[in-house]
């Protein structure tokens, strides 16, 4: 968002306060305070630690909100890594495996309490490992996983089945990250509403990386997929190197890892699209544009 766009309006007051106390007229509900999880990137890529309350602004629906906080997030943060085990990533294998081991390992480096999950999409969505701490029983199911000959993609099932498991658990501080193989042949059948509603229930953002090995097949998913990472304050990103596959995993670690709570007053009603900006020069802010409820 623009620095220009996010400017301060001047708020005018009326002389004189009315107080809502004639029978049959109601008091305004109180506001209440809404906090979003922001994800914030100097120009290099790296992850910012300095933010404060002066350097970012706020809106929903259009509509500048207070903001009454901005300090590194505390919330325990959740991860379902999703792994593209297709016939497309049967020779690449162990370039899948190493990158998503390095995403582990980063991550525990700045957040050792990171909930991770494991999913493979080829074929069928299938967990391989649940929600856990542990590095080791991470690093069994990664190094389990294998290209399965014949086998279409079903990224955008995965995606939903993701969504859906990150909704039940209690921190509000969630993320995606998937790693598909291009070109290959995408079967899931879920309408681009589907997908949205449920990111839009987890709160979860989407990060999202493709190895592009030949001309993409799937535009429908792509739609969707270049839709989803945008709304939820997510990315996508296209490598054509399998050696640069890790680098781009480890660095969505230190972004997801190194994440703020921006927290902000909101009159009693609700809202849909929230935006945050920044004053600060040369920053990329993450965070996802569904208003929290």
């Amino acid at each position: 968002m623009a620095a220009g766009s996010l400017r301060r309006r001047a708020l005018i007051l009326a002389p004189v306060m009315f107080v809502a106390t004639l029978r049959g007229v109601a008091a305004p509900p109180p506001a209440a305070d809404k906090t979003v999880i922001v994800g914030v990137l100097d120009a290099a890529g790296l992850p910012v630690t300095d933010l404060t309350m002066a350097d970012v602004r706020l809106r929903e629906d259009g509509v500048d909100r207070e903001i009454v906080s901005v300090k590194l997030s505390s919330q325990a943060l959740q991860v379902a890594l999703l792994a593209d085990t297709t016939q497309s990533a049967e020779p690449l294998i162990r370039d899948v495996r190493a990158s998503l081991a390095g995403f582990v390992q980063q991550a525990r480096k700045t957040s050792p309490d990171t909930l991770i999950s494991l999913a493979e999409f080829g074929q069928a969505a299938v967990t391989m490992v649940p929600f856990v701490r542990d590095d080791g029983a991470l690093n069994s199911g990664i190094n389990k996983l294998v290209g399965r000959p014949g086998a279409a993609s079903v990224l955008v099932e995965a995606i939903i089945d993701a969504s859906e498991r990150l909704a039940k658990l209690p921190s509000p501080r969630r993320a995606i990250v998937s790693l598909n193989i291009e070109p290959s042949n995408e079967q899931s059948r879920e309408e681009p509403k589907k997908v949205n509603d449920a990111l839009r229930k987890s709160g979860a953002q989407l990060w999202s990386v493709s190895l592009q090995k030949g001309d993409l097949r799937n535009p429908g998913r792509d739609v969707v997929l270049n839709a989803v990472t945008k709304n939820t304050g997510g990315t996508r990103d296209f490598i054509n190197s399998p050696s640069a596959l890790e680098g781009v995993l480890r660095h969505y670690a230190d972004a997801l890892t190194s994440q703020y709570e921006v927290t902000y007053k909101r009159p009693g009603s609700s809202a849909q699209v929230v935006q945050v900006g920044t004053l600060r020069q040369g920053l990329t802010l993450h965070a996802s544009g569904f208003a929290p409820q």
